[in-house]
């Protein structure tokens, strides 16, 4: 009852803000975002006490309790129509969790309180930080002036970075019937762009225009916002609260497929894991690499319960969106699982066909021919040789740019980022084949596939850090493996030794910085691929070809 606790708890303010700009753009406005979050929290606290009062098992008692606290507190806080449509759900979705999700836990979590008090002790702490900064967070979706409530307070850059805009900004204009919504034009006033020409006004206030390279069949995913379409903070608001809803989900499914010894600690770690920076982080900017991320474990785990179709569709969307996970049918290929393959390539087609049919042949044309050589060139990312791109970027591919500007003339970087990328794209193929052929363990294959989705991503010209999300996950996955204190204090140093930068450096010590952050993420992802599974067979056995003997 208290890991469910904390999950309402987490999960109410993404809610209640998820749908409160949305019906506001339909019946007006009423009330505050920091209003909106603290009744969410309020109904979730209210509906797992009573739970906890009814033992979980009075489905009655919570579900009095929260309509009597929603009522209460949207009339009280005169929030209106538009909160009590926010706020009802929250009510549904605590008491929900109170009462479905306790008999589903781990028998090992029973006790565990008792057994370890000072873990415990520390464990609440972190889940309170957790709440707090996803309840924040929250706030700063509902009012984008809220600046002090986003993840990283001062940091100018987030504080008005969405990459939403760009996804927004692309479906309006594929259907209007632009030819070509890569051409450069159609940004100006995106980084590394132009300015916006005078007179012309930013639709996405405060926000600045973000710039895309994704293929057109992302944009089929795109939809739930058009009914919104003029309203950039409403669509903003409900990108949020989605995202947040498959990053939950996608936590959830994979802590509890994983079995074996010690996986209570994957469910235990994964509200934190959630709370954490980079997952918020990742929400607050609108980027799409969390839910790709998702999708593709999703997908993965999908087809070991011998769910082809699902799997196949989840991972053709993932592929066709994101284009990197397309690693994992490298996967499916080499431990010859042809029929999930093929369902994949069956659901990419319709999916293709689908956007074709959407969107027209145009913008699928524009992608192939002109933004995919500027994607793989480097083009499409102009801004990589400048101080902020020199320092912040992941990718291999930046490496010429960061030795150039420590003073080592190897040649033009923009020419030389290409070659280190192809020797980098052969060497992640023979990482995917060497780690299609080990054998493991439910939790052996999902940290491989993780580590393989985080090389993958890695491939693009410019990775920012929110590349790192599937190692980052990964800890917690690790976190089974734990039999002495310094695993565990390995486990968690690596945190900070692949994200905090000291503030203050100069852009040489950021670029030697990023250097090293790259070289430590590349070499622990290849390890997680390479090493030798924990156990001889896994739970759900990969297909093996059949041999013929004499």
């Amino acid at each position: 009852m208290g890991w469910a606790t904390l999950a309402a708890c987490l999960l109410a303010p993404i809610v209640a803000h998820g749908l409160w700009r949305p019906l506001a753009h339909a019946f007006g406005a009423a009330g505050t975002a920091q209003a909106i979050t603290g009744a969410a929290l309020a109904i979730a606290l209210a509906c797992a006490v009573a739970g906890w009062l009814g033992g979980g098992k009075t489905l009655w008692i919570p579900v009095l309790v929260g309509g009597v606290v929603t009522v209460a507190l949207v009339v009280g806080l005169s929030l209106g129509v538009a909160g009590l449509g926010a706020l009802v759900p929250v009510a549904g979705l605590t008491t929900g969790l109170v009462s479905w999700l306790p008999p589903r836990l781990p028998a090992a979590l029973d006790g565990l309180a008792r057994r370890h008090r000072l873990l415990t002790v520390l464990y609440l702490l972190v889940a309170l930080v957790s709440v707090a900064s996803t309840a924040r967070l929250s706030i700063f979706i509902g009012d984008p002036t809220a600046v002090d409530d986003q993840v990283l307070p001062g940091e100018k850059f987030v504080e008005v970075h969405s990459c939403l805009t760009a996804y927004v900004r692309a479906s309006e204009l594929v259907r209007q019937g632009v030819e070509n919504v890569y051409d450069d034009p159609w940004w100006h006033g995106s980084t590394g762009l132009p300015p916006l020409a005078a007179g012309v006004e930013n639709p996405y206030r405060p926000f600045l225009l973000d710039n895309f390279s994704y293929p057109p069949t992302f944009l089929l995913l795109e939809a739930p916002l058009t009914v919104l379409e003029g309203d950039f903070l409403a669509q903003r608001a409900l990108w949020f609260g989605l995202n947040g809803l498959l990053a939950a989900l996608g936590m959830w499914v994979v802590a509890r497929w994983i079995t074996g010894p010690a996986a209570h600690r994957v469910v235990l770690l994964a509200p934190l894991f959630f709370g954490s920076i980079p997952v918020l982080l990742t929400l607050q900017i609108g980027n799409f690499h969390l839910a790709a991320m998702v999708l593709a474990l999703l997908a993965m785990v999908a087809f070991d319960r011998q769910r082809a179709f699902t799997g196949g569709a989840l991972l053709a969307v993932t592929i066709l969106s994101k284009i990197s996970p397309g690693v994992l049918g490298i996967v499916l290929l080499v431990q010859r699982r042809f029929r999930e393959a093929v369902i994949t390539a069956g659901f990419g087609l319709l999916l293709t066909v689908a956007s074709a049919l959407c969107f027209g042949l145009d913008s699928m044309r524009a992608f192939l021919t002109f933004a995919l050589p500027r994607l793989s060139s480097g083009a499409a990312f102009p801004f990589m040789d400048t101080d902020a791109g020199i320092a912040t970027n992941m990718a291999p591919f930046g490496f010429p740019f960061k030795l150039k500007y420590l003073g080592f003339d190897l040649g033009d970087p923009w020419h030389l980022g290409p070659h280190v990328a192809h020797v980098y794209t052969l060497g992640l193929v023979v990482l995917a084949v060497v780690g299609a052929r080990r054998r493991g363990d439910r939790h052996d294959q999902a940290v491989r596939w993780m580590a393989l989705l985080v090389l993958a991503a890695m491939q693009s010209p410019f990775a920012p850090a929110y590349t790192l999300i599937g190692l980052l996950w990964a800890t917690t996955l690790l976190a089974v493996e734990v039999r002495r204190a310094w695993h565990a204090v390995a486990l968690i140093a690596l945190w900070p030794a692949l994200l905090v930068v000291p503030q203050g450096l100069a852009t040489g010590a950021l670029a030697v910085l990023s250097i090293a952050h790259t070289v430590l993420a590349v070499g622990v992802c290849v390890w997680l691929v390479v090493r030798a599974p924990r156990v001889t067979e896994p739970s759900s056995p990969i297909p093996q070809p059949n041999r013929r003997t004499r």
